[in-house]
């Protein structure tokens, strides 16, 4: 007895001698052990430092939340294995690379998955995973346990998905900001998500696939804003989508909203608004597109501003080279400035000075600008990989299943399959290592038990266990070692 406690004291005192520290345990319920790489096995608990080659366990009825020195919090669930292969916060060599070797977790990450999008994987037998500044959950699923689970919720699955668009082609940098005002590097196949302004960088440009097959090029040095985008291909009536031009260069086909109703797709630009009629056209604002009358757009309703406003309109609309060029290359477009419209057809130019102008008819846009940064047209690129494909399964069958409740995943699977992953949408990687998109977020992990890391507070931990239940059973929290 004497040596059984013995070595129990020693096990909980190891405290990871030589071993980097990169982390905490936060909190903890039930067995839960530690093991870096030639060490002993240590018990843990609340309080306890994780380490760089660290082995985490947890026991049957086990739970631990560990939270890393850049503040990604990370849920462990029972029966799993976890292994912190690399965690490295010095700027500049920022890097994260994580293990899932059994069971699964549900995480929420720091800073360093924010500020380098490439700087976190997740590593498993069938995939490794990119986290893009994410809230995600991973589970291995063994046998028929997560089929069973699956059944026990009696809820239909259900697609969440928010996503909207894609970066399908990314040439340099490019970044998006949302209604939140948080901006996030963007990567090739990226998510896109409706309040969106995303902006492109110096001498780069991108190529955004909608989930109605339409697309947008940007130029080096642009901004645009996806307003609202909703594609219902069963109810064309209650599809919509209003994009936002804002700055640089802009190249644009339709797709299926604009097949089924074209009056459901309007690009709204610094001076006019632009209807559509199955179209493929191109917009260059130059030097100082946005009107410069903006002062009188505040006070155009009094009678001052009406008097001011008839006699100024010739001299806003006297063209110094600034303003917004637009070329159709395909279908045609109507210019919308106030009551008045004009149409433009498929071949023809144009030149906009301002709101107050009407569009004056040009040979082409100067050849100074027509190239665009090298951007090319949206209808003539070939875009290789999955972007909004999906498959349904009845059964929930062994594999790495994966579901993203915020931010975006890249997840490559052992076969050299690929997809992406935004918010309010599920993939599974099967035990040959094929990846796959779901076309639903699995029951199992929408209304998984055990709790998201943000969720679990000092107050939770006194009053339910992890599957949220009032009190447990102390047989079922003993911890055996053997």
């Amino acid at each position: 007895m004497r040596l059984v406690i013995a070595m129990l004291m020693v096990l909980m005192s190891f405290n990871g001698f030589g071993a980097v520290e990169v982390g905490v345990v936060s909190y903890s319920r039930g067995l839960l052990t530690g093991q870096v790489e030639g060490d002993f096995v240590r018990i843990i608990g609340k309080g306890s430092p994780v380490h760089n080659n660290e082995v985490l366990t947890t026991g049957r009825r086990g739970l631990a939340v560990i939270k890393l020195d850049d503040g990604t919090k990370m849920t462990l669930r029972p029966s799993t294995t976890f292994k912190i292969e690399d965690v490295n916060t010095r700027q500049g060599e920022e890097n994260v690379f994580l293990r899932l070797l059994r069971g699964g977790f549900r995480a929420l990450t720091g800073l360093i998955s924010k500020r380098n999008p490439n700087a976190f994987n997740i590593g498993t037998s069938v995939a490794t995973i990119g986290i893009r500044g994410t809230e995600f959950d991973l589970r291995l699923c063994e046998a028929k346990e997560c089929d069973e689970e699956n059944r026990a919720t009696g809820k239909q699955a259900e697609n969440e998905s928010r996503v909207v668009g894609r970066i399908a082609i990314l040439n340099g940098r490019a970044s998006a900001t949302d209604q939140d005002r948080t901006t996030r590097i963007l990567t090739l196949g990226a998510a896109l998500y409706e309040r969106d302004q995303i902006q492109t960088g110096i001498n780069s440009y991108i190529v955004v696939a909608f989930n109605d097959k339409s697309r947008v090029t940007l130029s080096p040095n642009s901004v645009f804003r996806i307003e609202e985008h909703e594609f219902k291909p069963d109810l064309p009536d209650e599809n919509n989508s209003f994009l936002r031009f804002l700055k640089g260069g802009f190249r644009f086909v339709t797709g299926a909203i604009a097949r089924l109703n074209q009056k459901a797709v309007r690009i709204a630009t610094p001076t006019a608004t632009i209807g559509i009629r199955g179209t493929g056209f191109d917009l260059i604002c130059e030097g100082e597109c946005v009107s410069n009358n903006a002062s009188l757009d505040v006070i155009r309703k009094t009678t001052v501003s009406k008097l001011l406003n008839y006699f100024l309109k010739p001299v806003y609309a006297l063209g110094d080279g600034n303003g917004m060029y637009v070329k159709v290359w395909k279908g045609a477009i109507e210019f919308q400035l106030g009551n008045a419209r004009h149409v433009l057809q498929s071949g023809s130019a144009a030149y906009l000075r301002n709101s107050f102008s009407r569009p004056q008819s040009i040979p082409d846009i100067p050849l100074n600008i027509r190239n665009m940064g090298g951007a090319p047209r949206p209808d003539r690129v070939k875009i290789n990989i999955d972007l909004f494909g999906g498959v349904e399964k009845s059964i929930i069958e062994p594999g790495l299943y994966i579901n993203v409740r915020e931010g975006d995943v890249t997840v490559r699977g052992i076969d050299g399959s690929r997809i992406f992953l935004g918010a309010g949408e599920a993939g599974v990687v099967g035990t040959s290592g094929r990846v796959e998109r779901l076309k639903f977020v699995p029951p199992f992990q929408k209304f998984d038990r055990v709790p998201n890391p943000r969720l679990i507070t000092e107050r939770m931990e006194k009053m339910i266990d992890f599957f949220g239940q009032q009190g447990a059973d102390k047989q079922e929290l003993e911890c055996t070692i053997r």
